[in-house]
């Protein structure tokens, strides 16, 4: 008698698979999902396990792993860092802890920790050119910034570490290969995956000595640092004598960090914060170029000397408060030596105080207030385009032609508006530095003045999540609709980038608005009625910003064209949204013709929360052609 015939639940599979397409594989890991349904029978229940998971040809080519490698644009992200006044960081070079580090023959950590604003970044960059012409090792580098997506996560410093090594040492890429042909792109998701690659390319590839230089561990986001350090430390312990992986790392000396970094058996710390006379004499090699710099703009020869003395007195080894000081100088009306001696004189030493200062000579708050609002929350630096739609976009705009002209010359403008408290780099917005973030984010300290402590992350993630949806409701995106085949890479096809150039906003707005949405907390329900505009199924609204979404995430070959609101909001996670349109009802049991019903989609996305919702209002899962009554199920990650 059969298990069915008896009555006693039995095991079967299912699947719902990946495919590539191109040099795009889908990578998902794999998913268990149990449950007991019942197919209509009261006496016959059975028990099925549905894996959903990605394949990848055993044929993949060293450039499909290069291109899955490449989830940061870590060359763009040192460019960020200002270049180096000629003399200044050469005291790291020729500390006696640096030397020590680097000539050992084993795996060794470096950690140079330094106060805010002290230049740990201009010297990472500066050791990384350093490392490059007086050693034979493979350099690779990364900058944890706490302002962008994709440099506050350790999965991406290893993927742009293990890109640059596999691309100076090619043979090297064939220690990937094993993971990518098991789990696609999905090995770029973990920190342990990644580190093991790293580890045995080194230790087996024999390609001779590789430095890994890492900037600002401190802006590394908490779930993945303490793995990365834990791994990092671990490397001194383990490794036999030889092993020739070495790391430089550099970050501020928070009590975190330096519990994890600071044993003197596995680390060779460099205080910068104790190294005063180096870092006082590298200022005022700044200040004096700035001043020589500051001469040629004004036509000024040599008449700037009283100013050189005032700065190095005044600037307490902090570069920040130099570059910022000498750029308020660099923009004074008319040069003459009384203004520049009122700005000296009365600048605030304390740079929460100079921000403040910057800030408050806004002719126009409320508009340098969005600005700051978005550069904060954004999930990656807006360009100026972008930022230009974003902060003229209104909740009752119609067309991109109500946004008026969106022509060149938002630089200025952001200049008037927010002074040197951004910085505008390959057209891209950044805060100046990381103080400054920290100096406008609300904490449990009251700020001073008008301006510091003053943003709310709640706050600030609803007026970008209300941006995103005003601009992807637009009906332009209904009459004027994307139309391009998702089944091959699109991200270099003319038509999409085009479209993409004519709506500047688009690319961001569908990639980003659902995290901007999540992290609005409370005040989701605000904007729920909003929503509906972009969620109407099969419109071409919908389909225009979800096709955006579904290129820049790189997912199957399988575009979903007849997602319904329920789906839409079960793939992002969105929890108040489904419990409001479970409450409403309608149509809870539509299926999608390829990724099943929202319970299916629940699972799909590893949203056990949402997947419970479903289950407990008896939304049905699809499964080999017939629908089932889920009545316990388990949903699980596979380690």
């Amino acid at each position: 008698m059969s298990n069915q015939q008896s009555g006693i639940p039995f095991e079967a599979t299912s699947s719902l698979q990946g495919y590539t397409s191109g040099s795009t594989a889908v990578p998902h890991n794999t998913v268990n999902f149990s449950i007991i349904a019942n197919s209509g029978n009261t006496n016959s229940f059975n028990t099925t396990n549905i894996n959903y998971y990605g394949e990848t040809d055993s044929s993949q080519s060293h450039a499909e792993i290069l291109q899955c490698l490449y989830t940061s644009k870590y060359e763009e992200h040192r460019d960020r860092v200002r270049e180096p006044v000629e003399g200044t960081c050469t005291w790291v070079t020729e500390h006696s802890r640096y030397k020590d580090w680097l000539g050992k023959k084993s795996s060794g950590l470096l950690w140079l920790s330094g106060d805010p604003g002290c230049g740990k970044s201009v010297i990472a960059s500066f050791l990384i050119n350093h490392l490059k012409i007086h050693t034979n090792a493979v350099v690779c580098y990364f900058f944890f910034k706490d302002d962008s997506e994709e440099q506050r996560s350790a999965t991406f410093a290893l993927c742009a570490i293990l890109h640059q090594l596999f691309v100076q040492r090619i043979s090297l890429g064939a220690f990937a290969r094993e993971a990518f042909q098991a789990k696609g792109k999905g090995f770029t998701q973990e920190v342990n995956t990644l580190w093991n690659i790293l580890v045995k390319a080194v230790a087996e590839g024999g390609r001779g000595e590789v430095i890994c230089v890492v900037d600002a561990l401190d802006e590394c986001e908490e779930r993945t640092l303490d793995q990365f350090v834990r791994r990092v430390v671990g490397l001194s312990r383990s490794q036999t004598s030889d092993f020739p992986l070495k790391f430089l790392v550099t970050g501020r000396p928070y009590h975190k960090i330096e519990r994890e970094l600071g044993s003197p058996a596995t680390t060779i710390r460099l205080k910068g914060e104790d190294e005063v006379n180096a870092i006082t004499t590298d200022v005022n090699r700044a200040i004096d170029e700035g001043i020589k710099n500051l001469e040629s703009h004004w036509g000024q020869a040599g008449k700037l000397e009283y100013l050189r003395n005032q700065l190095k007195s005044a600037a307490d080894r902090t570069f920040l408060w130099v570059s910022l000081v000498l750029e308020i100088l660099k923009d004074s009306e008319d040069g003459s030596v009384e203004e520049f001696s009122d700005i000296v004189s009365s600048m605030p030493r304390d740079i929460p105080e100079l921000y403040t200062k910057i800030l408050n000579k806004s002719r126009y708050p409320d508009k340098a207030r969005r600005i700051l609002h978005i550069v904060v929350a954004a999930t990656r630096p807006l360009t100026l385009e972008e930022m230009n739609a974003a902060v003229k976009i209104k909740p009752d705009h119609k067309s991109i032609k109500d946004l008026g002209d969106l022509a060149a010359g938002f630089d200025k403008s952001v200049k008037n508006l927010c002074g040197l408290f951004v910085r505008v780099i390959d057209s891209k917005i950044y805060l100046v530095h990381q103080t400054a973030r920290e100096f406008l984010i609300k904490g449990s300290s009251p700020g001073r003045g008008n301006w510091q402590y003053t943003l709310c992350s709640q706050d600030s993630n609803f007026l970008l999540a209300n941006i995103c949806i005003s601009y992807l409701s637009l009906e332009d995106f209904e009459k004027d609709p994307l139309e391009i085949d998702l089944s091959y890479p699109c991200l270099f096809d003319e038509r999409y980038i085009g479209y993409l150039q004519k709506y500047p906003l688009l690319d961001y707005a569908a990639t980003h608005w659902a995290c901007h949405f999540r992290d609005s907390r409370a005040r989701q329900k605000e904007l729920f009625e909003f929503t509906r505009l972009i969620f109407q199924g099969r419109s071409e609204r919908v389909l225009t910003w979800f096709k955006v979404y579904w290129a820049n995430h790189r997912h199957s070959a399988f575009f979903p064209d007849d997602f319904t609101h329920l789906m839409i909001a079960s793939w992002f996670g969105q929890r108040a949204v489904v419990e409001q349109l479970l409450q409403e009802g309608g149509e809870i049991d539509a299926r999608s013709e390829r990724y099943g019903t929202a319970l299916n989609i629940a699972a799909f996305r590893k949203e056990k929360g949402i997947a419970g919702m479903l289950v407990q209002r008896n939304v049905k899962a699809y499964f080999r052609g017939r629908d089932y009554s889920v009545l316990y199920m388990r949903v699980a990650k596979d380690s």
